[in-house]
């Protein structure tokens, strides 16, 4: 037992918040990459406060609820909770401070008192914090009223965790942001018919999507071999080495083509990667479009619709199947500044203002991609 007299004793109930804080932390930054996230966070955070239940909750306005999360809860209490979200009265908190509900509120509306007697929550402490969206985040813990009352602890320990929460809310925002881009940038890339790989320094394939596997698995010009990416033949083995050996300065991308053993080189561009961009030793980024496998759009259609003439239209076909716009130039047989001025003209027509915005337009306008 602690000795009340002893100034530098420590008392076991420290002790054991000290744990309890560590243990929450942990179980807070664990969470952000969960579905539904911070699961674990509220469990511990419930044994924490000694209560049954902890709630995190997104709310849009007074209006809805984007995300709820309650560990053992009822689904039908929580559903229930969703059609009484309006007469909740224990809402706009003071940002960031840890109240008690028997402090907050003075008038609690008769159908919100029975759904908590009938769930067993009438105590509830919470804390609101503001995300930057505008949506409210809401931290609630919950006993029943048998229960006894919290207390200064209990705050104490919502008051030591709000510092925390503000920064994973705002890394959790962050991620799910950068996961939702990065899927918007993949489905335009698979639209275009790109094959995209991260690789290693070592060409071991570390990213890749969808069009990237069917390329694989035709095996015509790349395979996968011990994880490695592998061009069938040597030259364009010797192209992927040089590569990965010695990529493109920061913020540069270098064309590149890969040689397959019949047909139309694979053609693409590759860009280094910053060195701090990945944890896994990525090095290269690498972009690849088989240009026999684009079913470009028909010159007389791209004529009709867009009113361009014969010579810009036989440019946007080959700019539509993958080539460059010097490639393009020789193998029209066109001037470089020709087909630039052509290349002008087409973005005047058809209303875009970069060529990859082009190419993707005549694409779509072609119906879709063979793949």
């Amino acid at each position: 037992m602690d000795d009340p007299n002893d100034p530098d004793a420590v008392p076991v109930t420290a002790i054991a918040d000290e744990a309890d804080a560590f243990s929450l932390l942990q179980a807070l930054y664990g969470g952000l990459t969960a579905n539904p996230p911070w699961e674990a966070f509220l469990r511990a955070l419930a044994v924490a406060a000694d209560a049954p239940f902890a709630t995190l909750l997104v709310a849009t306005g007074h209006s809805g609820i984007a995300s709820q999360v309650t560990p053992g809860a009822d689904p039908t209490r929580s559903a229930e909770y969703q059609q009484l979200f309006t007469a909740d009265p224990f809402v706009d908190l003071p940002e960031g401070q840890a109240v008690i509900f028997s402090d907050f509120v003075r008038h609690v509306p008769p159908r919100f008192r029975e759904w908590l007697d009938k769930t067993g929550s009438g105590q509830i402490m919470g804390v609101d914090l503001h995300a930057p969206s505008g949506a409210s985040v809401r931290l609630r813990i919950t006993r029943d009223m048998s229960w006894p009352d919290f207390g200064e602890r209990e705050l104490a320990l919502m008051a030591r965790l709000v510092p925390h929460l503000r920064i994973a809310l705002d890394l959790h925002a962050r991620l799910t942001s950068t996961q939702a881009e990065r899927q918007i940038f993949s489905s335009a890339m698979e639209g275009l018919a790109v094959a995209s790989f991260i690789l290693a320094r070592d060409g071991r394939i570390l990213r890749r999507n969808a069009v990237a596997d069917r390329m694989l698995g035709d095996a015509t010009a790349l395979a996968e071999r011990n994880g490695r990416l592998e061009p069938r033949l040597n030259a364009a083995a010797a192209t992927l080495d040089r590569l990965l050996r010695n990529p493109p300065a920061a913020g540069e991308e270098q064309r590149l083509e890969i040689a397959v053993p019949q047909g139309q080189a694979l053609r693409g561009v590759a860009r280094a990667l910053p060195t701090d961009a990945y944890g896994d030793g990525a090095s290269l980024a690498l972009f690849l479009a088989d240009p026999a496998r684009v079913e470009g759009p028909d010159p007389e259609s791209l004529r009709d619709r867009f009113q361009l003439t014969p010579a810009e239209a036989g440019l946007a076909v080959q700019l539509a199947q993958g080539a460059s716009l010097v490639d393009a130039a020789r193998t029209l047989d066109i001037a470089h500044n020709t087909a630039r001025a052509h290349l002008r003209a087409i973005f005047a027509k058809t209303g875009t203002h970069r060529q990859g915005q082009l190419v993707h337009l005549l694409r779509t306008s072609a119906g879709g991609l063979a793949v």
